[in-house]
């Protein structure tokens, strides 16, 4: 038995001397000694690891990540702990994965620090709102999270004023459970929560026991909440563990679009419990309050859950929805498929697959539409990872591939990049997506499901200047014809793509010519493969015909330590690795034999600590 009523006295008496301590020295579960207090959010680039089951929103030039939980190097350990501060990133500014700088803004006493958390987003009044869901981490001292609803309110330079509504918010939000892993949007003065589970227990076991069915819309000017039923059949809006996107750009007030996810049990015996085919999306219209049904066509996801999905409109009037990442509610190695991304087109509803293969799965991140179809991704838990001391922390013990956990889509190029460009205000549609255009013009495939649906669809609000995040639509009763603009332009282009034909042949043959001169030059010299690399060897670090340097991220360790190898993420740089067997957790909670994918090279997991009771730190 471990002697440790003199260290905890201290502890009691001098608490900084315990928070002071490394909090990957975990005391075991059946211990109850008082551990250190969480971090802020704002892990040094050169210790992070992980980020996930956080919650993040645009509003004003700021991309603001609230809550989750992180992992990171504390000296030659891994340190889990829960957020207590809200970040920010400046999107005014151009940068890049690596250089992206976070700005931190502590919470107030009694504002909840959560994992899966949600925000809202009042854009009229310019202010956030979080506390509405979530539940409290098992990270860190694992305190009990209070209960209620607050509000931000930025002042544009990565600080604002934090307040407490409980006072004045609907009651909802202080009497009853809070809820949580539902589905969040907001939009139209509005903030909306869909499905979810209520905390009827701290027990994980038991939360699938209480699933929620409805959609809760809290109205920010009347200060609100209602709930009301969703009469669709195959959810009955008892959905969760994914996103719901509001989309200005369709009908009078906008729209709700809800994709993928996991439906909960709603028996006490769980037999219906399922994840949500992408083939169909669910629709919202809040002018109406009427839900509906739309098949989708295309090149549908998986399955899937615990995604991120974010949206952004183009300047051909349409408007590009990401799913990128999440996980078939397999770890290991048969979650590398689910490193995938694709994008639905409205009012198409096609979807179109990115053309890179799977690498880095992940899962519990989030990403937000940004200028010029830009869409950041933050954060994700290692979706191939199962221990080794439990499943949960098993997925925060490798180094995110991602430079601090950011990366950027493309979807003008349907690509992941590492930089951000602030300069970026417009985009066009990737030729994949507008050739569905070009061939089926602006309908689904199989047409609209009712004619109500096609008569919101038909409302069409897209600012005059065509802002890839046109986030507030034009006045109520516009509509646009962008078939008619895109006749015009089509037209007035004609002359001058002819005229440049002929000019142009020329001009590219002569290239091509220059072009391969000066490649045979430069393969010659730096000694790269020309065209004898078939004998030289491919793909190893240093040699000739190398496809893409393993790169070594430092680590902290201290002398004497083995330097730990870690796959260092590159833009476009996904490769293909063979098909294995393997084993996953399955819904049932029971382990399930999957097809698997044989993990990249270097992939490192850092292994756990091994425990040691706060009682015995020096």
């Amino acid at each position: 038995m471990v002697r440790r009523s003199t260290p905890l006295l201290w502890c009691v008496i001098h608490p900084w001397i315990c928070q002071m301590a490394t909090s990957t020295t975990l005391p075991k579960p059946e211990d109850p000694v008082v551990l250190p207090r969480q971090v802020d959010g704002a892990v040094s680039s050169s210790t992070f690891l992980r980020r996930g089951y956080h919650a993040s929103a645009v509003l004003d030039g700021r991309v603001y990540i609230d809550g989750g939980e992180v992992s990171y190097y504390s000296g030659t350990n891994i340190n889990f702990q829960y957020s207590n501060s809200l970040l920010s990133i400046d999107l005014s500014k151009d940068w890049t994965s690596d250089s992206v700088r976070f700005d931190s803004k502590s919470k107030p006493r009694g504002a909840a620090n959560l994992v899966g958390p949600g925000i809202w987003v009042d854009e009229t009044e310019g202010v956030l709102y979080t506390g509405f869901t979530g539940v409290k981490s098992d990270f860190g001292d694992n305190a009990n999270q209070p209960q209620g609803l607050w509000s931000f309110k930025p002042d544009g330079k990565g600080g604002g004023e934090w307040q407490n509504l409980n006072s004045t918010a609907d009651k909802t939000f202080t009497e009853k459970p809070r809820p949580f892993k539902g589905k969040i949007a907001s939009g139209n003065g509005v903030g909306y929560f869909l499905g979810g589970f209520n905390r009827e227990s701290t027990n994980e076991s038991n939360f699938r026991k209480w699933p929620v069915s409805g959609l809760l819309a809290y109205d920010f000017a009347s200060k609100k909440a209602t709930n009301t039923s969703v009469s669709i059949a195959s959810t009955q809006g008892s959905e969760q563990l994914g996103s719901m996107l509001y989309v200005p750009n369709f009908g009078k007030k906008g729209i709700l679009v809800s994709v993928g996810g996991f439906i909960g049990g709603m028996k006490t015996d769980q037999d219906d419990d399922k994840l949500v085919s992408m083939d169909t999306a669910r629709i919202f219209d809040i002018d109406s309050n009427a839900w509906f049904e739309q098949s989708t066509s295309g090149t549908s996801p998986a399955p899937r859950q615990e995604y991120c999905m974010a949206g952004v409109a183009s300047d051909n009037q349409t408007y590009e929805i990401l799913i990128y990442a999440g996980w078939g509610r397999h770890l290991g190695s048969s979650s590398v498929p689910f490193d995938d991304a694709y994008v639905l087109t409205l009012p198409g509803f096609y979807w179109t697959k990115a053309p890179y293969t799977a690498r880095n799965p992940r899962h519990s991140l989030s990403c937000n539409g940004v200028g010029g179809g830009q869409i950041i991704t933050i954060g994700g838990v290692d979706s191939t990872r199962e221990g080794p001391e439990s499943t949960y922390k098993g997925t925060y013990t490798t180094s995110d591939p991602f430079p601090q956990g950011i990366a950027v889509f493309d979807l003008a190029t349907l690509k992941i990049t590492d930089t951000y460009k602030a300069n970026r205000t417009s985009y066009s549609p990737a030729s994949a997506i507008q050739s569905y255009y070009n061939d089926k013009g602006r309908k689904p495939e199989s047409g609209f499901t009712n004619s109500q649906l096609e008569s919101v669809f038909a409302q069409q609000n897209f600012k005059a200047t065509n802002n890839s995040d046109a986030s507030s639509p034009s006045p109520s009763g516009s509509t646009n014809d962008p078939s008619s603009s895109n006749e015009t332009k089509s037209s007035s282009n004609a002359g001058a793509i002819a005229g440049g034909v002929v000019g142009g042949v020329a001009a590219i043959a002569a290239g091509i010519a220059l072009g391969y001169f000066l490649a045979r030059r430069r393969t010659k010299k730096r000694g790269l493969p020309g065209e004898n690399a078939e004998q030289q060897p491919q793909g190893q670090p240093g040699q000739p015909g190398q496809q893409q340097q393993q790169q070594h991220q430092k680590s902290p360790l201290g002398p004497g330590q083995q330097q730990v190898q870690e796959n260092k993420w590159q833009p476009e740089g996904y490769e293909p690795y063979p098909v294995g067997g393997g084993t996953g957790y399955g819904v049932d909670g029971y382990r399930h034999q999957q097809a698997v994918h044989e993990l990249p090279p270097h992939h490192v997991v850092h292994e756990m600590p091994e425990r040691r009771n706060v009682s015995e730190m020096p």
